[in-house]
């Protein structure tokens, strides 16, 4: 669940966002505030994950209302003037929704905040606790990352190999490999993916994993050594 302040002068806009809030079931604002004097105390208090943040408001504006706050917090600016989005890019936005949005592009933005805060939270776990859940036949299955051995694409699904069990997600190895740390694991294949701290040898055409052998496809062989140098300790 992201918690989420908004703050925006105009009645209408907050309107909206209500509105729009209210379709997204993993996204909970706490506050609605009409400018950045309201606003500065209750995000103090709350501590959000989120700041929807209009831009253009009286006394203090949204640039420098964000500029004296944690910047732990998350941002999405929105405005109805494209001249500042080079400097809400440049503090780090997660994106910049020029007004007037629809509900498709405001749900985009909220989803792309959505990715950022699951990939802070896997990055600060430790190496050995790290994990992922996934909904394999009716069950939601949380997997220690470091017991992943490798990942195996089947027809519509993939299938996860683990020390103790296979699970089975309907998801392709896009869709997982989005999910798993980039600095973890690594495609060697149009079917396979792999750990590289569970890669025992390899060569050009294969890696050894445990008792397996994975084979690395062509167009992977490249990006693989790449990647192999680069995460050489």
């Amino acid at each position: 669940m992201i918690r989420c302040i908004a703050v925006d002068d105009e009645p209408d806009a907050l309107g909206l966002i209500r509105t729009f809030s209210e379709q997204i079931p993993f996204l909970k604002v706490e506050a609605y505030c009409s400018d950045s004097v309201e606003a500065f105390p209750i995000i103090q208090q709350v501590k959000p994950d989120l700041l929807l943040l209009d831009i253009e408001m009286p006394d203090v504006n949204g640039i420098e209302l964000y500029n004296k706050l944690n910047k732990e917090i998350f941002v999405i600016f929105t405005t109805a003037y494209s001249k500042y989005a080079v400097e809400g890019f440049n503090l780090n936005a997660i994106d910049y929704l020029l007004k007037p949005f629809d509900f498709s592009r405001f749900l985009k933005a909220i989803e792309r905040a959505d990715e950022m805060m699951r990939l802070k939270s896997i990055a600060g776990q430790k190496e050995d606790e790290a994990y992922i859940f996934i909904k394999s036949g009716y069950q939601n299955h949380k997997i220690v990352l470091s017991d992943i051995s490798y990942i195996e694409a089947m027809d519509n699904h993939v299938r996860i190999h683990t020390s103790s069990k296979v699970y089975m997600p309907l998801l392709n190895l896009k869709g997982i490999m989005e999910l798993l740390p980039v600095d973890r694991f690594i495609r060697i294949h149009r079917s396979y993916v792999v750990p590289i701290a569970k890669i025992k040898t390899f060569n050009s055409h294969y890696v050894i994993i445990g008792n397996k052998q994975v084979p690395v496809g062509k167009a992977y062989s490249s990006s693989f050594k790449e990647a192999i140098d680069i995460f050489k300790p």
